[in-house]
């Protein structure tokens, strides 16, 4: 294991005194945030026409959640981590006012550990008189919105954002994109929601935070990137709390993911710890929530769908019609891009699938969501680039047992599906392996209800399905 310092620079000259022995990376914050790298001062140009009155605040939180996010991406868990997974960071972070931060220190810590599985230390320094951070200055104040909502391109967001807009919210949209085609889906329901509900959509505001070996200064030594992203809903939230922070008013941020993978409870040994993902867990959201409160951004931070699961989402969407007509257009698959090492499309075409880029068919969320059109009785006409269709696929594991990408969570489902069926599990206790619920103590019986819900429907799924061994 070794130590990573991530230090936020105000100017490439400054000097920060940090262990000699950590990996460094530098990641420059300069007095103008519209002037910063890496995406994040396009994210605020972009954001700037939409807001009433920038929060300062809200503009550091921003730039602490680029720091947090280099980290994590740009350091690998199997070279640099203690066990294969848990790394080590110290943030170096300067701030306009010490007094607004340090209070928070040991929440955000939390919060950082909870959802990346890494240790994270904290150290504020506050910036001289002459390089305080500036909030973007604003022209002419934009008409503030009701809420602001995540629009990911995903399932769920679209269901979000069509619930808004169909009680005639005036909501603004953020999205986070990366190089893995996520965008193409982010316009596609952007143009969808746009034309059915042109009086009520304010605005998508789209950044791409991206961090490369630029930000690194050690020497000639190559450093591991890291591709789990486990902070990326840190700094997508905090993409979205500078734009409701800046709305002048009380504004909610809404979260629109279902209950069921917002828990994600493990499901069977194999899954524990790293291999269960915290983006939306309740405990997650109630830290942020605690957060935004602290800072005084003015925030109502709301997931409407907590105790509901995807099917349930779908089935009581508010505009079903246009929901039937565009649900495939939209993307849940964990890693679209995983198909790029199928080699002429091989293992595409023994599954049944054209291959390329795409929802998979066969990933945990790509169950879900084909579980969630069979509850909501809507015809699924997504094209699943490996698995279109369980019954002509030929799914296997290997010789020995050793689990296949293709298999490996249809035989987690089928594992603790059988477990639920036959007594051998009881919702109200498995609902808290995935992370504590303690800040959410008044919703446990509804998270049960929800969760066991939840695995029944995609269980119903691939109950069925043959998973044989290879030859």
């Amino acid at each position: 294991m070794k130590r990573c310092s991530v230090i936020g620079l105000i100017n490439s000259s400054e000097q920060v005194k940090v262990p000699k022995d950590d990996l460094i990376v530098t990641v420059e914050l300069p007095q103008n945030q519209i002037e910063t790298k890496y995406g994040l001062g396009a994210f605020v140009g972009r954001a700037k026409k939409h807001l009433v009155s920038p929060n300062e605040s809200a503009s550091e939180l921003l730039n602490l959640s680029a720091l947090v996010y280099a980290a994590d991406t740009r350091i690998s868990r199997e070279e640099y981590s203690q066990d294969g997974w848990t790394r080590e960071f110290s943030i170096y972070f300067p701030v306009n006012d010490l007094s607004v931060w340090q209070p928070i220190k040991d929440r955000l810590e939390e919060l950082l550990s909870f959802i990346t599985g890494d240790f994270w230390t904290l150290h504020f320094r506050e910036r001289e008189a002459d390089d305080r951070l500036n909030c973007i200055e604003i022209e002419e104040p934009a008409e503030p919105v009701e809420a602001v909502s995540l629009l990911s391109g995903g399932l769920d967001s679209f269901i979000g954002a069509i619930d808004l807009l169909s009680e005639n919210t005036n909501c603004l949209f953020v999205g986070h994109y990366s190089k893995d085609g996520t965008q193409n889906y982010q316009n596609a329901v952007e143009t969808t929601l746009c034309k059915e509900y042109p009086d009520y959509f304010k605005g998508y505001i789209k950044g791409c935070l991206i961090f490369d070996k630029s930000v690194f200064k050690t020497g000639e030594q190559d450093i591991s990137a890291e591709n789990s992203q486990r902070s990326r809903s840190f700094m997508f939230l905090s993409m979205a709390a500078y734009l409701a922070s800046g709305m002048g008013q009380l504004c909610k941020l809404i979260v629109p993911e279902n209950g069921f993978i917002a828990l994600n409870v493990p499901l069977d040994p194999l899954r524990l710890g790293a291999n269960s993902t915290k983006t939306v867990h309740p405990h997650f959201m109630s830290l942020m929530s605690e957060v935004f409160s602290e800072l005084n951004l003015n925030i109502a931070l709301v997931n409407p769908y907590r105790h509901m699961t995807k099917g349930e989402m779908m089935k009581t969407c508010h505009n079903q019609q246009l929901l039937a007509k565009h649900a495939h257009e939209t993307l849940s698959c964990a890693s679209p891009g995983k198909m790029r090492w199928d080699k002429d499309n091989f293992k595409a075409h023994r599954l049944g699938g054209a291959g390329g880029r795409g929802n998979c068919g066969y990933c945990y969320p790509c169950l879900i969501r084909k579980a969630s059109f069979k509850k909501a009785l809507i015809d699924d006409n997504t094209t699943y680039v490996a698995i279109p269709d369980f019954d002509k696929a030929k799914i296997r594991v290997g010789k020995k047992g050793s689990v296949y990408a293709e298999s490996k969570d249809i035989l987690s489902v089928q594992y603790a599906g059988y477990r639920l069926a036959n007594g051998q599990m009881k919702p109200n206790i498995e609902i808290h392996k995935s992370g504590t619920l303690q800040r959410v103590f008044g919703e446990w019986a509804d998270i049960a209800g929800m969760y066991e819900r939840g695995l029944k429907e995609v269980y119903e799924l691939v109950r069925d399905v043959k998973v044989v061994r290879s030859n």
